[in-house]
């Protein structure tokens, strides 16, 4: 059986557009962002899959996507890092932007990703102000906001 689909004038620059419209969006949505992670306690720029462009995007997707990053020698503590709490995506609570200062909100029970050995530390902090970073690059400073309260680690 053969089947022939005529299109004429409107009808044809209609299925263009729509056909030209879903090869843009499938190419956007194959598209990998920018983050950073860590290798070593050391500094990695690598990808994540799907399209993220802002700020508001890129870190609940660093936050639950890490573990699939291109790289696959970096290291992420986002997800599995705590083994007596849920992943740090459950308690990310938003970003905003005061100024040249970034400021990344997360619910009281995130409290221990911020408190561990120095390098437990490093592997948190560094992806998430390199992230920041890279979709932010006028800001002066990041700073953590726990249970509404700016957060500062022990060693300053």
């Amino acid at each position: 059986m053969k089947f022939t689909l005529v299109l004429k004038g409107h009808e044809a620059r209609m299925l263009a557009l729509l056909l030209i419209s879903l090869i843009f969006t499938g190419a956007q949505a194959r598209g990998d962002s920018r983050v950073i992670l860590t290798r070593a306690g050391a500094r990695v720029e690598t990808t994540i899959p799907g399209n993220f462009a802002s700020l508001d995007a890129i870190l609940p997707a660093l936050f639950s996507l890490a573990d699939q990053a291109a790289d696959k020698g970096a290291e992420q503590a986002y997800i599995g890092g705590r083994k007596d709490r849920k992943d740090l995506i459950y308690y990310y609570r938003g970003v905003r932007v005061e100024g040249d200062v970034v400021i990344v909100s997360f619910a009281k029970e995130a409290m221990p990703y911020f408190s561990g050995s120095p390098s437990y530390d490093t592997a948190i902090m560094t992806p998430l102000v390199g992230t920041v970073m890279l979709y932010q690059p006028d800001a002066k400073q990041v700073k953590l906001e726990i249970d509404g309260k700016f957060w500062k680690n022990e060693d300053g």
